[in-house]
């Protein structure tokens, strides 16, 4: 894959899970210079990129979302994410409460009382980044939330006019899929459709290159492989 966007690399070891972000158990952290790649070219497809609302139907601890969020919080009024364990929804609820002011505040505080107890340089580090999102953190999502759903199963999430999906798909030996059927993919896309604002929406799904994401009510814009992940983007057909 051919960076259109991301062109040159930058440093985000601020966005680090574990050093402000908080580090769910069992969940991997998503490349950041990729998910800034694949938000743009999202953007890009849009008819209007503002007050969008964004979703990850497949949350896990929402180090996704919540650096999207920092990065782009110009473009989005609401980051919605689910998932099926409601324990890494704890976490995950923990770092979008980091989009706001008081929840950076606490984390920050909570560094400080680290440092000052233990003198690590791996907490000074986390301040200096605390720092610098702060100033990211200028214009506020207005609306936050993780709740538990199976975006595999027989209803559609709770939520309406979404812009944005935006998700890394269960892969490999630390995710797993739970679904109604032998094809976890498409009723996905089926449960997704029905939340999609028609005429101003786009879905970005990271997947194994294994994985097929097709469905009658989309058509596939652009797909492209990236090392072990395959990122396909699909428009829904009105």
């Amino acid at each position: 894959m051919i960076y259109e966007f991301e062109i040159e690399k930058e440093d985000y070891s601020d966005f680090a899970s574990g050093r402000v972000l908080y580090n769910a158990p069992n969940t991997t952290a998503f490349p950041v210079r990729l998910g800034k790649e694949i938000m743009s070219r999202c953007l890009t497809q849009l008819r209007n990129d503002k007050n969008l609302i964004l979703y990850d139907p497949c949350c896990g601890g929402a180090h996704l979302l919540t650096f999207i969020g920092f990065l782009y919080s110009e473009n989005i009024a609401a980051i919605y994410g689910s998932d099926i364990d409601e324990q890494v929804l704890e976490y995950a609820q923990r770092n979008l409460n980091l989009l706001t002011e008081e929840g950076l505040l606490s984390r920050k505080e909570q560094l400080q009382r680290d440092y000052d107890l233990y003198y690590k340089e791996s907490h000074l580090h986390a301040l200096e980044s605390v720092e610098r999102l702060e100033r990211l953190n200028q214009t506020a999502v207005k609306q936050l939330q993780c709740f538990l759903f199976n975006i595999a199963g027989v209803t559609h999430p709770p939520i309406q006019n979404v812009n944005v999906v935006f998700t890394d798909l269960p892969y490999g030996n630390i995710a797993y899929w739970k679904g109604s059927n032998d094809n976890q993919i498409q009723q996905m896309l089926t449960n997704i459709y029905q939340i999609l604002d028609l005429n101003n929406s786009i879905v970005a799904i990271v997947c194994d290159k294994k994985q097929i994401v097709m469905h009658g009510g989309f058509e596939k814009i652009r797909a492209f492989n990236h090392g072990k992940r395959k990122i396909t983007f699909l428009k829904p057909c009105t």
